[in-house]
């Protein structure tokens, strides 16, 4: 008959040591007769479950922050990741066998397991757009927006939005402003 819940591949040895969430458990005896195991159980500091609840802490109050738009929430975020990032670089500098532990934990809870899905297809992805001729000179297209004439672009975000005046043009058909008297050549 095999056992619904199995505790350990091997069979446990005296002196096996085993730490999670603070709580640290040796297997101190074996009785050969029964098979019962003897455990001294103590209290340790639990960095592993300690950090991640500060790392969710912080992944919350960042959402918060975001949705919210509130200074008080945004300050408090920063203010928890910067604690964060703090006690990180502590445990990772001075206790670096347990942030070994809650790395590798981070891991193998965020490893994907997507394999399987198959390649994600993107047919058009790499395909070369075609483009449109322009024509060049007067009159060109050049995107969407009022088209140019031979007097330039009358009907622009200057004019309607800014409220500017167009300069007019003189007999000589150059531009000049209405009372000016200078004298203007025509360069072209």
């Amino acid at each position: 008959m095999a056992y619904k819940y199995k505790l350990k591949e091997e069979p446990f040895n005296v002196g096996d040591v085993e730490t999670k969430r603070g709580v640290k458990t040796t297997v101190k005896d074996i009785d050969p007769e029964t098979g019962s195991v003897s455990w001294k159980v103590e209290y340790v500091p639990a960095f592993d479950t300690t950090f991640k609840e500060f790392q969710e802490l912080r992944q919350s109050l960042k959402k918060l922050a975001q949705k919210a738009g509130d200074q008080t929430i945004d300050s408090l975020s920063n203010n928890v990741s910067n604690l964060f990032n703090q006690y990180r670089t502590h445990i990772r500098k001075n206790y670096p066998d347990e942030y070994k532990k809650v790395v590798n934990e981070e891991e193998i809870d965020e490893m994907s397991t997507s394999g399987g899905a198959g390649a994600y297809n993107t047919p058009y992805a790499f395909k070369k757009q075609k483009k449109k001729l322009k024509k060049e000179g007067v009159g060109a297209t050049l995107g969407p927006g009022p088209k140019a004439t031979e007097d330039g672009v009358k009907d622009n975000a200057y004019v309607k939005q800014f409220k500017y005046k167009l300069v007019p043009k003189n007999k000589n058909g150059t531009y000049v402003q209405k009372g000016s008297e200078l004298e203007v050549d025509k360069l072209f």
